[in-house]
């Protein structure tokens, strides 16, 4: 009997040390296969995305965040900042502002970041506006030579450019 005891006392202790094992793995970035849950609720993207695409026309304005002209950052902090929501004024800090999520696992509402200059250094931001279909994915974001408008990402340009996607903090 105590044989017994023992022995499913130690398998009770084997699937809880799993657990706790599989969850430090998680918390710490090791697993590959977890994914990573949007902070904010399917309204509160719907929200973002409105407010986002009100402001498509706009033209661009270095420094820009309303109406008169906004850069590719302010357009991202004007449309949070909209919905009472706080995050960071510049692309370079923004992108830092969330976690990491493949192409493939890309929602409506996360970030998404280029490199357009020869220096290899995020210099350009925008949201995921809408996903049609697997190589339809567009994103919002302000143009220098077009202002604030919705861009495929699936375009030689865009593809070439891609940094990364983040699965934005709610704050």
């Amino acid at each position: 009997m105590f044989k017994r005891v023992v022995c499913i006392l130690s398998i009770i202790f084997l699937i809880s040390s799993c657990s706790v094992w599989k969850k430090t793995i998680r918390f710490l970035g090791i697993s590959k296969k977890e994914t990573i849950e949007n902070n904010y609720s399917i309204r509160e993207v719907d929200q973002i995305i409105q407010s986002g695409m009100s402001y498509k026309g706009v033209p661009y304005r270095t420094g820009g965040t309303d109406r008169k002209g906004m850069d590719c950052s302010g357009l991202l902090f004007r449309i949070y900042t909209d919905q009472l929501y706080q995050i960071p004024r510049l692309s370079k800090d923004q992108a830092q502002f969330g976690l990491p999520v493949s192409i493939q696992e890309a929602q409506v509402g996360d970030w998404i970041f280029f490199a357009t200059s020869q220096a290899n250094v995020i210099n350009h931001s925008g949201i995921i506006s809408q996903i049609k279909s697997a190589n339809e994915v567009y994103f919002l974001h302000a143009s220098t030579s077009k202002g604030v408008r919705e861009d495929n990402l699936y375009t030689k340009y865009w593809l070439g450019s891609y940094v990364k996607i983040i699965r934005p903090f709610k704050n």
